[in-house]
């Protein structure tokens, strides 16, 4: 089992025992995200041991993917404003690039400009994000504030995805001991992605047991 598999599995339990029974819809739709995240991980695991080809995988999952993430920075950015223009906006492209992607090389070879260009949103939602954190008077215990360590993660995860796809081709054959480096490039930020996220939804448990 890849380190990238335990992290999420990993997740996925603190998350199954943290938001499970949470008030909002969008939290708890991250119990389900995580759970379709392992398969989907698991399920191109096992293909690619087993010789097949398994970019058409990646290209149902980042459906998922963009989805579940777009729910929830609608969440987090609408304490703030009224966030669903932007996130209508952002799925808009994501679809539009999604179907144009498909139509020129088809399904069995991955979307790699629409991963790329959904990547720099989430940035961009991340970003705005800690703009109106920064603009927003009100008192925030950020030790112990969900939304602050799940945009964090975000923010890390794909801010570090979006450069190594943009320089993919210098470092695709730079190998260390055994493993090229993108390896442990993506290792480290699912690391971090999932270590920020898990402590968000032990935070969420926290405020949800003391209300």
């Amino acid at each position: 089992m890849s380190i990238i598999i335990f992290v999420e599995a990993a997740c996925f339990i603190v998350a199954l025992f943290s938001l499970l029974k949470d008030s909002s819809f969008a939290w708890r739709s991250m119990v389900l995200f995580l759970l379709i995240t392992c398969l989907a991980e698991l399920g191109g695991k096992l293909l690619k041991m087993s010789h097949q080809h398994n970019q058409w995988i990646y290209n149902i999952f980042i459906i998922f993917e963009c989805g579940f993430t777009s729910l929830m920075f609608y969440n987090i950015l609408n304490k703030y404003i009224n966030s669903k223009p932007i996130i209508l906006n952002g799925l808009a492209l994501f679809v539009l690039l999604y179907i144009y992607e498909i139509y020129q090389h088809g399904f069995f070879v991955f979307n790699d400009i629409t991963a790329t260009v959904m990547s720099v949103v989430f940035v961009i939602y991340s970003f705005y994000y800690f703009y109106l954190l920064i603009k927003d008077e009100s008192y925030i215990d950020l030790k112990h504030a969900p939304a602050f360590w799940w945009v964090a993660g975000a923010l890390l995860f794909y801010f570090g995805s979006t450069a190594s796809n943009l320089f993919y081709n210098v470092i695709v054959d730079v190998r260390v001991g055994g493993h090229n480096i993108t390896y442990f490039i993506f290792s480290t930020l699912s690391i971090i992605l999932y270590s920020c996220w898990s402590y968000s939804f032990i935070c969420k448990k926290w405020l949800t047991s003391e209300s």
